[in-house]
């Protein structure tokens, strides 16, 4: 980490420590670090500029700004999420014997938020935290195809073309079958014989904020193991939507 950005946020987290409603004035910030207030000055200026800090107009005093309360926000609703689902993933993996996931967005990425590993001793590995493109994957493929379709197009267009990208008409195709459906469903993604199934999990506006499903490996599902799996996969995303205000 660079020298002046660790000694921006450590104003940062001395406004946050110290501060009061009434807030702290340069002063009182270059005692707390042992910065010049001049440098002090500096840093502020771009929190400010950010939403990152607040100056009160009248005593010139800061305090924390209304950008890092939405990041919190944010922050404690990814927390909650996870929270909320590790027992419906333990219960959707009891149930399938298979390792199960929650994902979520992030830009044009799908990131795995919890795990919950099955006995099966084949698996297709991945990593909680790791970020892949969301045309790769059952749990990524549901995110994507709950998105607005001015964003969907821009996707395409950035990924078309690529070493892995899909034809924009396919992927359009398949979009639209999983929104008709409620969930998605892939095969051979990462490897041969590699499934994946996922739905989308909904909040109290209706809006999708994750996907829950299963990823395994099998050389062959029948119709009828595959319709248990959806079912069984559906099930724990209503189970999750109904904790996260969703009854629709």
């Amino acid at each position: 980490m660079s020298s002046a950005l660790r000694k921006a946020l450590e104003v940062l987290m001395a406004l946050s420590a110290e501060g009061t409603r009434e807030g702290l004035s340069i002063k009182q910030l270059a005692e707390l670090t042992g910065f010049p207030p001049s440098t002090v000055h500096r840093f502020l200026q771009v929190f400010k500029e950010f939403g990152m800090v607040d100056q009160d107009e009248e005593t010139k005093n800061y305090r924390l700004g209304p950008q890092l309360l939405r990041m919190g926000l944010q922050v404690r609703g990814l927390l909650d999420l996870r929270e909320a689902a590790l027992p419906v993933l333990k219960e959707l993996t009891a149930r399938t014997g298979e390792d199960s996931y929650l994902t979520v967005a992030q830009g044009k990425t799908g990131v795995f938020l919890e795990r919950v590993e099955g006995p099966r001793p084949v698996k297709v590995i991945e990593l909680v935290g790791k970020e892949m493109p969301l045309h790769r994957g059952a749990a990524r493929k549901v995110l994507l195809s709950f998105m607005d379709d001015e964003f969907i197009r821009g996707y395409l267009r950035e990924v078309e073309g690529g070493e892995e990208a899909p034809g924009r008409a396919s992927l359009w195709e398949e979009i639209k079958k999983i929104r008709e459906r409620g969930y998605a469903v892939t095969h051979g993604d990462y490897l041969d014989y590699g499934f994946g199934i996922a739905a989308p999990v909904r909040d109290f506006s209706g809006a999708v904020r994750a996907s829950i499903g299963i990823i395994g490996v099998r050389e062959q599902l029948t119709e009828e193991q595959l319709r248990h799996l959806v079912e069984e996969v559906k099930e724990a995303a209503r189970k999750l939507s109904r904790k996260m205000g969703y009854y629709g």
